[in-house]
């Protein structure tokens, strides 16, 4: 089974094309900022820049891939687009002059960040009404490897990492250990396409309710 294998699957909310090509974070810490920026692009109909976010998301605000942070620089910086200031995977974050070039001009998209329910169903209405959710989640070994697409299991995990939200699915037949029925959420990952299938993987139930700490959505533009 994989993200493409439509014959088992019954899709509640499908987006898995509906974003921008996948991205590779490489070495660096910025998970956050990467799944908050193909959110935030859903909304803004552009693509974004995720090294500007993590930039604006600097120590005094709560510090770099942390939510009180992000929550922060969305609303009172925002993000250019990403032509002003493409990602850097070899950049080194903590030099001092680690701070915007002169081409990022504006203009700045800003967004609020709102809670919500970790549930297959309200993921899956947030969708469909036009918003990608954000999760932080635990890593766990499962996850790491996402063999054939697909994230299964009950271990629940170490480090945090974040994800985008862009489908839920459900169970058609029996398939292998997982039931008729069982939901299965699609996250769109930042390590590449070569991570599950072409960077996205199915979470079964089993494994989300394991590793999933909360997630938001991103509400803007905010002028």
């Amino acid at each position: 089974m994989s993200p493409a294998s439509g014959p088992s699957l019954h899709w509640l909310a499908d987006y898995r094309t509906a974003m921008s090509p996948i991205g590779d974070q490489g070495i660096r810490g910025t998970c956050l900022a990467w799944a908050a920026t193909a959110a935030h692009e859903k909304s803004v109909h552009e693509q974004l820049s995720v090294e500007y976010l993590h930039w604006a998301c600097d120590p005094p605000s709560g510090g770099r891939g942390t939510i009180p942070a992000l929550t922060s620089a969305l609303r009172s910086k925002g993000q250019p687009s990403e032509s002003q200031w493409a990602y850097d995977d070899l950049i080194d974050e903590k030099a001092p002059g680690y701070a915007p070039p002169s081409t990022v001009v504006g203009p700045f998209w800003r967004a609020n960040l709102r809670r919500i329910s970790t549930g297959p169903s309200d993921l899956a209405s947030e969708l469909n009404a036009g918003r990608f959710p954000v999760a932080a989640i635990r890593v766990t070994r499962a996850f790491v490897k996402a063999e054939k697409g697909v994230v299964h299991g009950s271990d629940p995990g170490t480090d945090g990492h974040a994800v985008t939200i862009v489908g839920v699915a459900e169970l058609t037949r029996n398939l292998g250990s997982l039931s008729v029925g069982e939901r299965l959420i699609c996250a769109r990952n930042s390590w590449g396409t070569s991570w599950g299938t072409g960077g996205l993987a199915l979470i079964s139930e089993t494994a989300w309710h394991a590793c999933v700490m909360l997630a938001f959505v991103l509400e803007g533009p905010v002028p």
